[in-house]
């Protein structure tokens, strides 16, 4: 079977959308968990948690980009071959 660049797009938009979907609900939890440690007060949280948090969301900010940007591109395929 023959795959055309419309469908191997196609494909591949689908993949990024459920992936994009996971990383989103990730970033949220993330930060709704980021910010109850933030604004807990607590003397018992570690520093070094809340700032691998914040790594770990601004990681997940930069996935959320390049998935954007991969997305527009394929649009952009998408759009040039109908």
């Amino acid at each position: 079977m023959d795959t055309t660049i419309e469908e191997l797009a196609l494909s591949e938009r689908k993949f990024l959308h459920e992936l994009s979907n996971h990383i989103v609900v990730a970033q949220g939890m993330g930060a709704i968990a980021l910010r109850g440690l933030q604004s807990s007060g607590d003397e018992c949280v570690d520093p070094s948690v809340i700032e691998k948090l914040e790594k770990s969301m601004n990681a997940m900010n930069k996935m959320i980009g390049v998935v954007k940007e991969r997305r527009a591109i394929l649009h952009s395929i998408n759009n040039k071959t109908i």
